[in-house]
């Protein structure tokens, strides 16, 4: 697995389809785990690829991103294992809930997970805006998730701020919780060592991080006592579960996320950073 970044401004692209052109064949050349990034293009071509892209490519695993305050437009064509850890970490999280007695049948069922669902941004600073999220869970009674996780490998410190700024502000305070799960792979292409944060708006309404940061790989001597909670009145927020026992927590231990990014780094000739 060659996980790389490919970099391109709108000033390479005299008209639409000049720029529709490269990115089909950029699409069509693709090895796994590429990610692509155009900045400085046209709202209404960005809208025109996305519906193109969603109409002759949906047999292609590609999550996109358009941030319209910074003028942002990325794609993240055929994910890795690795990348998609969080989804049978959150599930099995949901289902630990349950059989604790901290969600009733009922509230477990009401909560769902989506991966790669558009999710679009109609007012505020990110108007026009449209995220694919890698994660996200939402109530049936909600029309925003409440948490989104959000996965990488390349992508720089600015560019999973933005994504933060997105969903939070974007969000209009409807999501309560971001998970940035960012990995890295070290020199020797062998060994792997990876890290969460979360992210919460502050009384301001600006985007925060909660908590420290979590290590996932190398593994810390406490690594039996990593978690991540979150209140039950956030979790639920929009919901008629929402006041019930709003202060319980809700915990998200990192030792099961470990567990399951081993077994995808294996799958890929990869390792845990020790």
């Amino acid at each position: 697995m060659a996980e790389s970044i490919m970099h391109f401004n709108a000033s390479l692209f005299s008209q639409y389809p000049d720029f529709l052109d490269h990115l089909t064949r950029s699409i069509g050349d693709a090895k796994p785990d590429l990610f692509l990034l155009y900045e400085g293009l046209q709202p209404t071509w960005v809208e025109s690829a996305w519906s193109f892209l969603e109409t002759q490519h949906e047999g292609l695993s590609i999550r996109k991103t358009f941030n319209s305050k910074v003028g942002v437009f990325t794609l993240h064509l055929m994910p890795a294992y690795l990348h998609d850890s969080i989804q049978p970490w959150h599930a099995q999280c949901q289902m630990d809930w349950y059989l604790n007695g901290m969600i009733t049948l009922d509230e477990s069922l009401d909560l769902h997970a989506y991966t790669g669902t558009t999710l679009k941004f109609r007012e505020g600073p990110y108007c026009g805006s449209r995220k694919e999220p890698d994660v996200f869970i939402q109530s049936i009674f909600v029309k925003i998730p409440t948490l989104v996780m959000e996965c990488g490998w390349w992508e720089s410190s600015p560019a999973l701020e933005n994504d933060v700024n997105l969903l939070l502000v974007g969000g209009n305070e409807a999501v309560k919780r971001v998970f940035i799960v960012k990995w890295t792979k070290h020199p020797d292409d062998y060994h792997v060592s990876g890290f969460i944060k979360v992210f919460k708006l502050d009384r301001n309404g600006m985007p925060i991080q909660e908590g420290p940061i979590h290590t996932i790989f190398p593994a810390p001597s406490n690594s039996q006592d990593q978690r991540i909670s979150i209140r039950r009145k956030d979790f639920f927020a929009g919901s008629p579960y929402a006041n019930i026992n709003p202060n319980g927590m809700l915990d998200y231990p990192i030792d099961p996320l470990r567990k399951i990014a081993a077994l995808n780094l294996d799958r890929m000739g990869l390792t845990p950073s020790t």
